[in-house]
């Protein structure tokens, strides 16, 4: 559309209205409206002190001139003995005087909200009404437009324009007219912000359930305990707020997880309510072994997969802390992820104190790291059944790589549905970054937003990358990850939690694929966008449920 074309709004009909003169002229503005000029049907304005609430019939943007306000008044109009008169009943008001109150805070609003007084004026319509001469009364004198004109409507409008706006000043640019259009409101439609429903998901997740609660008091009673828990069920959040109260009471707390960046979390929210040197400490059971060893004077400069292998278990035949060093509370977190020589040292470093673990055999990636055998004894089993991480949505597409899921027909499409993105081999990096930057875009910040590949570290293409387009990618237990976009693999990201999810790297072949996917699509509060092939969109049906993004 050329710059210079009119615009009229609706651009459809005009807005509901009983008035039969409104719609007429609406229909002569649709053929006739001057060249440059943009005209809004009921323009409805309610003063910033709630006073005034009022309606322009016609509001109309004029180019070098300013702002004017057209009252209709339809049926018979006459002025009879200094009375104004409609259809043989007498005006409350003169017709122009209606308006005069509504053109003032339209320009007050205009310039509340620009910085720039808008010249404006006033004139009416009667389009019902033919004469060939309008009313002489001072303030309706060439201000009046009448049935004949509308035929000639453009040029009447000009003239109009020219009698009825005094001239003055108009603001450099379009940005007044553009703030009219917003005030006569074009489109609405109800959405929440990205970064609103990042803090709704952050409220859910920070308040207890029923059913977390009871776990909670049950542990003033029960020393031992195994908590079994689905994916954002809460483990994390209880095993933290059991450490709490255990340091609280007076108890030396140790917690232990499997991966680094979990660790870092839960570490970094204990030392902000906890001062040293007895404050509750978090680590991942093998880095603790490297401590406990180091403590004892014993060599730990050795690295490779045969040294993390068997740290645990030299920790707990040689490393052990004297009784009056050792925790009074251990809570293990992700517990289905520890080898037997991580359950040994465990169970060394609790042995008849207080010990809770919280594990959920779903998410275990390694089939042959079963719970140790003693704990299946204890009498202390819980249960957590509401899972709070994820929007149902989202909860309801990680079922379906459950073992014995069945495939739905569809997937019911709303605000938080999970969004399919599917890119050409080779281009997943680049449609990853596109992800990204639509997401900050519509308001996101990059502390809500990690890409989480399904590949290992040494399988993926976008694990080393340290940015995407403009922005700086670090991993998940990097020291400034809480500021940043983080990038990371499925089983490093494990414990681990973000708004937004963008998951990559699909590949069906690779080991327990459908782990992984519970793994890491259950990792978003508030919303997931799976970018794939179209090569793996033909292997994975489930994938071909989601809406496109």
């Amino acid at each position: 559309m050329s710059p210079n074309a009119p615009r009229l709004f609706p651009v459809d009909a005009p807005r509901p209205t009983t008035s039969e003169a409104e719609r007429k002229l609406w229909s002569a503005l649709k053929q006739k409206l001057p060249a440059g000029w943009r005209a809004w049907h009921s323009l409805r304005l309610r003063s910033r002190d709630g006073h005034y609430e009022g309606e322009g019939d016609f509001v109309f943007a004029v180019p070098d001139r300013g702002l004017l306000v057209l009252e209709i008044k339809g049926g018979a109009v006459e002025m009879r003995g200094g009375h104004w008169r409609q259809n043989g009943q007498e005006m409350k008001k003169a017709p122009r005087a209606q308006v005069q109150q509504f053109v003032r805070n339209l320009a007050d609003e205009l310039k509340a909200r620009t910085g720039d007084l808008v010249p404006f004026g006033t004139a009416c319509a009667f389009p019902d009404c033919d004469f060939s001469a309008g009313p002489e009364s001072g303030d309706l004198d060439g201000l009046v437009l009448g049935q004949r004109d509308l035929a000639w409507l453009d040029t009447a409008l000009i003239a109009l324009a020219e009698r009825g706006i005094p001239r003055g000043r108009l603001p450099a640019g379009a940005k007044w007219m553009g703030t009219l259009h917003a005030l006569w409101g074009d489109t609405w439609v109800p959405t929440v912000s990205l970064q609103d429903r990042a803090q709704d998901a952050e409220a859910r997740l920070v308040s207890l359930n029923e059913e977390q609660l009871r776990v909670l008091d049950a542990a003033e009673e029960m020393p031992r305990a195994v908590v079994t828990g689905g994916a954002g069920t809460g483990k994390t959040l209880l095993a933290l707020e059991l450490c709490r109260r255990k340091a609280r009471a007076g108890k030396r707390v140790l917690y232990l997880c499997f991966t680094d960046a979990l660790a870092r979390q839960v570490d970094a929210a204990l030392a902000a309510e906890f001062s040293l040197p007895d404050r509750p400490r978090a680590l991942t059971i093998r880095r603790h072994a490297v401590s406990l060893l180091s403590n004892a004077g014993l060599p730990t400069a050795a690295d490779g997969p045969r040294f993390w292998a068997e740290v645990s278990l030299q920790a707990a035949c040689d490393a052990l802390p004297p009784p009056g060093d050792a925790p009074g509370f251990v809570a293990v977190d992700e517990g289905q992820d520890f080898e037997g020589s991580d359950w040994e040292l465990v169970l060394a470093l609790s042995q008849d104190r207080e010990l809770w673990v919280f594990h959920d055999p779903l998410q275990a990636f390694w089939a042959d790291r079963p719970l140790p055998p003693a704990l299946a004894q204890w009498p202390g089993r819980l249960k957590l059944p509401r899972q709070e991480r994820c929007p149902e949505p989202v909860a309801r597409f990680a079922t379906l790589y459950q073992p014995g899921a069945s495939l739905p027909a569809s997937v019911p499409v709303e605000e938080a549905t999970p969004r399919l993105s599917v890119a050409p081999a080779g281009k997943v990096p680049e449609r990853v970054r596109h992800m990204v930057d639509d997401l900050i875009r519509r308001g996101a910040s990059p502390a809500d937003i990690a890409v989480v590949t399904l590949g290992g570290q040494t399988r993926s293409n976008l694990f080393d990358q340290t940015t995407l387009g403009s922005h700086r990618l670090v991993h998940a237990d990097a020291p400034e990850a809480a500021s940043h976009v983080v990038l990371d693999t499925f089983l490093r990201f494990k414990g681990l939690e973000r708004p937004w999810i963008v998951l990559a790297e699909l590949e069906e072949g690779a080991h327990r694929y459908e782990a992984r996917m519970r793994m890491a699509v259950t990792r978003a509060t508030a919303g997931l966008t799976v970018v794939c092939t179209e090569e793996m969109l033909a292997r994975d049906p489930r994938l071909a449920l989601l809406p496109r993004a």
